[in-house]
C-alpha cells in the first residue's frame, strides 16, 4: 500500500472508531488523594453509559471480580507530549504494548460465547462499578515530577473512548519517603510488618503507612510535627502539644474516614 493510500486510512479508521463509540460515555470518580503517590493504588467508581443504538461488551464477574473492566479492560496512560514520547525508548511507556495486551484479553473473551466474564450494555443501559487497588504503571524513569495520566477504555471491536476522570489523576514521582519505623541492628526487615513514613507532598507532609502490601494516608503533617511509632502504636505530637494517637489496629478505620471525610468536602460530581 502507497504511503499516501496508507496514512488516509489510518485516518479512516480513527475516524470510524471515533463515530461507533460517539454513543458511548465514560466518566471515573477517583476517592485516592491527588496527587498520589507511585506505590499508591486507585480507588471510586467508573459509570458507563450506552446511549448509541449498538450493544457494547464489558468485563465483569461477579462476585469474585466486580471491577474486573478496569483492571483488564481500562487503560490508564502518561499525558504527555509526542516529543516526550519519541525519547522514550520502552515501547510500554508510549502505551503500544499495554494496548496491545488490553485488546487481545478483551478479544478473548468477548469472542468466546462461552464467557462468563462478559456483560452487555444495552442502548439506554449504564453501569456503575467501584473498584479498588487499580495499580499505576509506567512509572519508572519518570524522575522528581509530577507526572498526568488519562485514562480510555477499550470496547471490542478496535474501539477506544475517553473515559472522564474526576479529580485528574496526577502522580507525585522522585519523592524520598522518610521512614518512622526503628529497625535493629542486625535484623532483618519484616516484609509483613507494619511501616510508617513521612513523605513530602508539597510544602507539607504526610503519614503514609504500608500494612504489609496496601498503603494508607493516615494524616497532613506540619514540618514541627513530632511522629513516633511503637509498640503497635502511631504518635503525632503537634507543636502546641496537641497528642494523636491511632493503634495499629485502627489503621484501616482511620485511613477510611479520612477518605469519606475528603469525598465529602469534594465539589459535587459531574452527572454522566
Amino acid at each position: 500500500m502507497k504511503k499516501p493510500m496508507f496514512v488516509m486510512f489510518v485516518l479512516l479508521c480513527g475516524i470510524v472508531q471515533k463515530v461507533a463509540a460517539s454513543g458511548v460515555g465514560a466518566v471515573m470518580y477517583v476517592d485516592t488523594e491527588m496527587p498520589c503517590l507511585p506505590d499508591e493504588t486507585l480507588s471510586g467508581k467508573i459509570i458507563i453509559s450506552n446511549k448509541g443504538d449498538d450493544d457494547i461488551k464489558l468485563l465483569k464477574r461477579e462476585p469474585l471480580w466486580s471491577d474486573m473492566l478496569v483492571h483488564t479492560q481500562l487503560y490508564l496512560f502518561l499525558s504527555i507530549s509526542e516529543n516526550e514520547k519519541e525519547k522514550k525508548t520502552d515501547r510500554f511507556m508510549t502505551g503500544w504494548r499495554m494496548r496491545q495486551i488490553i485488546k487481545e484479553n478483551v478479544e478473548h473473551d468477548v469472542q468466546n460465547p462461552q464467557s462468563e466474564y462478559v456483560v452487555t450494555l444495552k442502548k439506554g443501559e449504564s453501569l456503575e462499578i467501584a473498584f479498588n487497588g487499580r495499580e499505576l504503571n509506567g512509572l519508572y524513569s519518570i524522575g522528581n515530577q509530577q507526572v498526568l495520566f488519562t485514562a480510555e477504555l477499550y470496547l471490542s471491536p478496535d474501539t477506544w473512548i475517553p473515559v472522564e476522570v474526576h479529580p485528574p489523576i496526577v502522580v507525585a514521582c522522585g519523592i524520598t519517603y522518610t521512614s518512622v519505623t526503628p529497625t535493629e541492628a542486625g535484623q532483618k526487615w519484616d516484609k509483613d510488618a507494619t511501616k510508617v513514613y513521612r513523605v513530602p507532598i508539597g510544602t507539607n507532609e504526610v503519614l503514609l503507612v504500608k500494612e504489609k502490601s496496601k498503603y494508607h494516608r493516615l494524616a497532613d503533617l506540619q514540618p514541627d510535627d513530632v511522629v513516633a511509632h511503637a509498640n503497635k502504636t502511631i504518635t503525632i505530637t503537634q507543636k502546641n502539644g496537641n497528642v494523636r494517637t491511632i493503634p495499629e489496629a485502627d489503621i484501616p478505620r482511620v485511613s477510611t474516614e479520612r477518605k469519606e471525610e475528603i469525598r465529602r468536602n469534594r465539589q459535587p460530581e459531574t452527572k454522566n
